[in-house]
């Protein structure tokens, strides 16, 4: 005998399964339509995403879901449920060949292993991912979750439709005492709960259980678009349009001569892919568990900018399941033409220090620094409305080429007494020596430059600076949202950078950094930029620079992000600092790809934090817990910003802060 079971056992005029499925399956279209139209009301911007391996991307993040398994319980119920989920998708379509189709798959073996054995391991698995999840939610109750009404609803209607499903398998198998019930062994174990029932009873319950199960179904599928279940159909389409790193942070290009309205000022004014990501969201929260402002109590949660942004959007639809609050806040929106502010607070815009740790974090790879970031542009630009600090800096780089308003420094004075020639003078080098902003004019950074000089000149390096033609790279104006001061600032960069002859740029600073080698291709210019930690690290491979002493310290290093996630440099400034004898190297808690910010970034520099822990006192608190003797880190804002955390601290052992270029400065 042929192993096999009748499709539609006790069930008569099944081709209603059509009738009610056509209008389910054009209200799921026509609600992906909506938002799919809704997306096409943003603006058309051209991004490079990372097309390197787009379907290893999709394999790695989509199917395999790497990133959310990086907690490993919330990793394993929602893996057990999807693939469930998708293993009985595929059933019901083997079936749909089967009855509609009339091709006899449903035979033999495939019938044993899949649609029996396997169908019901996987429907039982994602039973038990949404039993984990219901867990996660309202007993572990994780304070990042919202824990709505919907959301329960939600989880109840998936557990309902695959309790139903085991429920209608031991029913038919308790009625016709089916030989192959075995190879279906949750429904065999249902259907011993039946054993004293009669066939008329068994068969009653069966059909009117039968048409229940269908109509539960169909209405999860109709609902699909209208909740939070639209991830399953946008985060794919998210993950595949990814940018990674500086990419991910690049703020869209702007002709701020042609533009229409400089940065967003309506939800139009975000890009098509920022309101796919608005869709994408997933509500997990970690991107709010990750950020350095809302962990020490800014009024910045990552995830309500995305989802005040989503409900607003939806709200100009009025879409179903979308707040009156929402879609009252879309019409205001529209009619006062300013998101920040009346979609997310002033406060949560300029809370932000641009450390992409919540993109870092994200499953589905939203980009929420950008869309800040274009919120900025609209405030600074069109509203002149930011914070006075930052305009204070914003006045000294139109006005003396660097944000440090107050000092009396020139761009030459680390340099005074050293044999260090500048580009007017050589007409060119083998390298150029970008001192940055910080590094010129900041006194503590000087000694930082100085200390990189040093090691070069000793390692036989050819550099050269530009000295007073050097203008600040415009990174800080950008982030802050004055992109016009940006643009004028970098073309008179490249313009400078154009008369001279070199092969490559090294910097101390990240910012600059991710300035010349990234924000600076939008204008044609294309350089060869190496962080001095890149550099030095190769100088100690080729065995250029002979490493002669020793340093005994315990040494903790601090990631500085447009180093590390920016950029995705973690090894090379620890292969600096562990070649040098006697240094014990210990790692912070939140170190390397989930480093937390030391608060300086995006033009908060230049701002006094009044809410909440200071940044960097947090961080520095994260430091100081290691034991270490010596905090390093090699970016020059870093250094400001721990620092100071350091000497508010007033810890009773003495604790340094030094760059790895003065650690080897000491060791060469």
């Amino acid at each position: 005998m042929t192993p096999t079971r009748e499709i539609y056992w006790n069930i008569s005029g099944h081709l209603l399964i059509y009738v009610f499925a056509f209008p389910a399956l054009l209200i799921f279209g026509y609600g992906i339509y909506r938002r799919y139209a809704q997306w096409q009301q943003g603006r058309n911007v051209a991004s490079e995403r990372d097309t390197d391996h787009p379907l290893k991307g999709l394999l790695l993040y989509a199917v395999l879901q790497v990133r959310v398994w990086r907690e490993a319980f919330v990793g394993v119920y929602h893996t057990l449920f999807s693939w469930g989920m998708v293993v009985l998708f595929i059933g019901t379509l083997i079936v749909m060949l089967e009855a509609d189709l009339r091709l006899p798959v449903m035979r033999g073996s495939l019938y044993l292993y899949f649609q029996s054995l396997l169908l019901d391991v996987a429907g039982f698995l994602a039973l038990v991912g949404i039993l984990m999840a219901g867990f996660n939610r309202y007993v572990l109750r994780p304070e990042r979750l919202r824990n709505t009404l919907v959301d329960g609803l939600l989880l109840a209607l998936l557990f309902v439709i695959l309790a139903t499903g085991f429920l209608l398998e031991g029913l038919r198998i308790a009625a016709t005492e089916d030989p192959w019930a075995v190879w279906s062994p949750i429904g065999w174990g249902v259907a011993k709960w039946f054993a004293n029932a009669s066939s008329n009873t068994l068969a009653t319950w069966h059909r009117g259980l039968w048409w229940f199960h269908l109509i539960t179904s169909l209405a999860f599928i109709a609902y699909i678009p209208y909740s939070k279940m639209l991830h399953i159909v946008t985060a794919p389409l998210s993950i595949n349009n990814r940018m990674l790193g500086d990419k991910a942070a690049a703020p869209r290009p702007l002709d701020v001569d042609t533009a229409e309205t400089l940065g967003a000022a309506r939800w139009q004014d975000l890009s098509r892919k920022d309101l796919l990501e608005l869709d994408a969201c997933t509500e997990c929260g970690r991107c709010q568990d990750n950020c350095p402002a809302y962990q020490t109590g800014k009024p910045l949660s990552p995830r309500s900018v995305i989802l005040n942004l989503r409900d607003h959007v939806r709200g100009s639809q009025r879409v179903p399941g979308t707040s009156a609050a929402a879609a009252q806040a879309a019409v205001a929106g529209e009619g006062a033409g300013a998101l920040a502010g009346t979609v997310v607070p002033h406060e949560a815009v300029w809370a932000c220090t641009t450390c992409m740790s919540c993109v870092a974090q994200c499953p589905v790879f939203i980009n929420h620094v950008p869309k800040i970031v274009e919120m900025r542009r609209y405030q600074v630009m069109e509203q002149s409305e930011f914070p006075e600090t930052m305009q204070s800096a914003v006045r000294s780089m139109e006005d003396r080429g660097h944000p440090f308003r107050g000092t009396q420094n020139s761009r030459l004075d680390w340099c005074r007494g050293m044999d260090v020639n500048t580009m007017a003078e050589v007409g060119s080098a083998d390298y150029l020596l970008w001192v940055g902003c910080a590094g010129a004019f900041d006194e503590r950074n000087m000694k930082i430059t100085q200390a990189l000089a040093r090691v070069l000149t000793r390692a036989g390096v050819d550099f050269a600076i530009l000295g007073d033609e050097e203008q600040c790279t415009g990174d800080a104006a950008r982030r802050m949202g004055h992109e016009y001061l940006f643009q004028i600032a970098a073309k008179q960069n490249i313009e400078t950078l154009g008369q001279y002859l070199f092969k490559g740029i090294i910097t101390i600073c990240p910012h600059c950094y991710n300035s010349l080698k990234n924000d600076y291709r939008e204008f044609g210019a294309n350089y060869q930029v190496y962080h001095h930690s890149e550099f030095l690290a190769d100088l100690i491979h080729r065995g250029t620079l002979r490493i002669t002493g020793e340093v005994h310290q315990t040494l903790t290093f601090h990631d500085p992000c447009y180093l590390g996630r920016y950029q995705g440099i973690f090894h090379a400034p620890r292969q600096v600092l562990t070649s040098v004898e006697g240094i014990n190297l210990v790692e912070m808690l939140s170190n390397r790809n989930r480093s937390f910010c030391c608060g300086g970034g995006g033009g908060l520099y230049w701002t006094e934090e009044k809410t909440g822990t200071r940044i960097n006192h947090a961080r520095t608190d994260q430091a100081l817990a290691t034991g270490a003797d010596v905090i390093c880190t090699a970016c020059p804002f870093c250094m400001a910003m721990l620092t100071d955390g350091v000497n508010a601290k007033r810890s009773e052992r003495e604790v340094l802060v030094k760059d790895l270029a003065e650690i080897l400065d000491q060791a060469t």
